[in-house]
């Protein structure tokens, strides 16, 4: 298919929400402000927002018909969430889908630098902190976190990115169904780093982002669990082909 001349959209945006109630409207308004017209946001809610942040992406998605809320009352974590977001994405033909945070920890304004980068060829453009021209603002553990992840990932799985840990990417259509087909172990936020292992053999690119982060750490379960999965496919990467991991 060509999506050039079909009415399919280019770019699909997708944004777990909960409880931004606050931001979402000025949130929407910037993310829309970086897509063209047949673009989609979106917007996947679940039982752990409670305040009426639903409501307002659905006002919001009367105005502009771009913006899409997705009640996901099966979602039990976030990597739920998302793989809903991902395949509403894939079902509606996006030729493009990206991911970023619902929270401004990802920054609208840098939309079109994703863009740009699957425009020249890439078929997985992953914002990266550590890549030249790239930041962090925020929690120096969480920074911290973040470069230890990356540095052991990048030795255990032999993978090549600064950034092995963001959640700011984007995919090609085939790329992601590749991704959901395949499928995570992790149920915290470690799915980034499986799915940046998933494509490291893909065209990828990384792209400088500056990361906003409100919160004051990650919890001790999280850090568990990546230790757990990083293990499992530092072991599966050194195994041979017919040998069991």
């Amino acid at each position: 298919m060509s999506f050039e001349s079909s009415n399919q959209p280019r770019l699909g945006v997708v944004v777990p929400l909960a409880n931004e109630s606050g931001t979402v409207d000025v949130f929407l308004e910037r993310v829309l402000a970086a897509l063209g017209d047949r673009d989609l946001v979106f917007c996947i809610l679940d039982n752990v927002s409670k305040d009426d942040t639903q409501e307002k992406v659905e006002s919001y998605g009367a105005r502009d018909s771009r913006v899409k809320c997705i009640w996901a009352p099966e979602s039990r974590c976030i990597v739920d969430a998302y793989f809903r977001g991902y395949r509403e994405a894939l079902d509606a033909g996006c030729q493009w889908i990206l991911e970023m945070d619902g929270g401004f920890s990802h920054d609208p304004t840098e939309i079109p630098l994703f863009i740009t980068a699957m425009e020249s060829g890439a078929e997985f453009a992953a914002g990266s902190r550590f890549a030249s021209g790239g930041g962090h603002r925020g929690n120096l553990y969480r920074t911290g976190i973040s470069w230890i992840g990356t540095f052991l990932s990048n030795w255990l799985l032999r993978t090549e990115m600064k950034d092995m840990t963001s959640g700011f990417q984007c995919f090609s259509n085939p790329a992601l169904r590749h991704v959901v087909d395949t499928g995570v172990e992790s149920r915290f936020h470690f799915f980034q780093t499986e799915i940046r292992y998933m494509l490291k053999d893909w065209k990828w690119v990384e792209i400088p982002i500056t990361y906003s982060n409100p919160s004051p750490g990650i919890g001790v379960a999280p850090i568990k669990e990546a230790v757990s999965v990083l293990w499992k496919l530092s072991r599966r990467s050194r195994t041979p082909v017919g040998e069991p991991a």
